[in-house]
């Protein structure tokens, strides 16, 4: 099983939006953001993500990111192993 991660450096702000005049900023320029695979395709295929916080929520895109991305790939692999007892002990 191998598993990503994608790390996004923020270039322009992303605001959240939560109904009130006052719209917060939720990720500043040069904030890094972590992103699994799917989240990165979404993005890559140029679609809006939308994530929810305690007061509202935030919207991106790719735009919102530096084109460069660090991903991490972890393989994960479950294997049996002996310890090489004598089949003749039982505990």
């Amino acid at each position: 099983m191998t598993h990503r991660e994608f790390k996004l450096t923020v270039r322009k702000e992303i605001l959240e939006h939560s109904g009130r005049e006052v719209t917060p900023v939720h990720y500043q320029v040069g904030d890094v953001m972590i992103v699994d695979e799917a989240t990165f395709l979404q993005l890559q295929s140029g679609s809006f993500v939308q994530r929810y916080t305690r007061e509202g929520s935030i919207v991106f895109d790719k735009y919102n990111f530096k084109n460069e991305v660090a991903c991490t790939e972890v393989t994960v692999e479950y294997t049996v192993r002996k310890l090489g007892q004598r089949k003749n002990k039982v505990d």
